[in-house]
């Protein structure tokens, strides 16, 4: 039985972000100086903080290249101190406005696109209100006053709940590689655009909800023990499967069942992540967790760890290593095999 740690934790720093990632860095503190010099005298102060999967120690390499940094500014103020959600966001959007040649208003955020690849999302939240809850300016240049809304959202105390899941150090790493090697896969298994994609956050969800951390001592003497990427995927896969129940929709006048399952983000105000998917996207998200837990099961089930690790690599791509073939491996697994004169 190969478990492939091996190759699963080459496989991670393949795909790591590094959480000090130079390139990233210098873009989000141009951004914060350009606020700095360009915000409009209108506007309340505020803090700036790292979030996103930066922040959480949970952030892959884009396959395309494409890399997307979030910065969030807390503004000292209420929802009330200003008429719409969007007149706070267009502080921020006319302090960038002319920082590069693609700057736009987005629903949730103002992102500055870079012709190098990269992005920034800056998100607007009010953080002094009466019920100290923190909320994030929803809305659009061209949405009405009835499309504009302050949404109820605690960015630090989820990136707190993400990166202190586990107390052990050697624990939380390895809930940090699950999440990376589920992200990985994703972007290998579905199409780019498109709701029927999980988001990074309910990937992380699945696993803050549903990883079990998975290790065995290896030296008894010692006490030293090494840790199983392999189970751990394969027991949060069993695990997250189980939740899944049933939803029926209307079709041609006749009533249909779908596996439904909803995935809340671990802290308040405890948001359905998977709300934007219709029932048949839940249903192809379930078809292809199912594929990996039975290419997961079969690796695992494997004598020799290339032949694991080439089943690996068609769900996590071409990042995860293959080992050479141990033809001794085999030789010796098959040598053990009692005989049916020996049973």
């Amino acid at each position: 039985m190969p478990h492939c740690q091996k190759q699963f934790e080459e496989f991670h720093n393949n795909i790591k972000l590094s959480d000090e990632d130079d390139i990233l860095r210098e873009k989000r503190d141009i951004i914060i100086d350009r606020l700095k010099e360009k915000m409009p005298k209108e506007a309340k102060s505020y803090s700036t903080f790292n979030q996103g999967s930066y922040a959480m120690k949970t952030g892959i390499k884009p396959l395309d290249g494409h890399y997307d940094i979030d910065l969030g500014l807390l503004f000292e103020m209420s929802t009330s101190d200003v008429d719409t959600p969007v007149e706070a966001k267009k502080w921020v959007y006319d302090a960038l406005i002319d920082h590069t040649n693609d700057v736009n208003m987005k629903s949730p955020c103002v992102t500055v696109n870079y012709q190098a690849g990269y992005h920034v999302d800056v998100t607007i939240y009010a953080a002094q209100n009466p019920d100290n809850k923190v909320y994030l300016a929803k809305g659009k240049l061209t949405s009405s006053k009835e499309n504009q809304t302050w949404d109820e959202s605690n960015p630090k105390d989820l990136i707190q709940a993400i990166r202190n899941r586990y107390t052990e150090q050697e624990d939380r790493r390895q809930f940090r590689r699950i999440i990376r090697y589920l992200k990985r896969w994703k972007d290998e298994q579905f199409a780019v655009n498109g709701n029927g994609r999980p988001t990074g956050i309910a990937l992380t969800a699945i696993a803050y909800h549903h990883m079990q951390v998975k290790s065995e001592i290896v030296d008894l003497f010692s006490g030293k023990k090494e840790y199983r990427d392999l189970d751990a995927l394969v027991n949060l896969l069993n695990s997250f499967l189980l939740s899944f129940t049933s939803k029926y929709e209307w079709e041609d006048n006749q009533l249909v069942s779908y596996p439904y399952v909803e995935v809340t983000l671990p802290i308040s105000p405890y948001p359905n992540l998977l709300e934007r998917m219709s029932l048949k996207q839940i249903k192809s998200f379930k078809e292809k967790l199912e594929t990996l837990q039975v290419c997961l099961i079969k690796a695992r089930d494997e004598v020799d760890k290339s032949d694991a690790a080439t089943i690996l690599q068609k769900q996590f791509g071409s990042d995860f290593p293959i080992p050479p073939k141990d033809d001794g491996q085999k030789a010796s697994t098959r040598a053990v095999i009692p005989s049916n004169e020996s049973a």
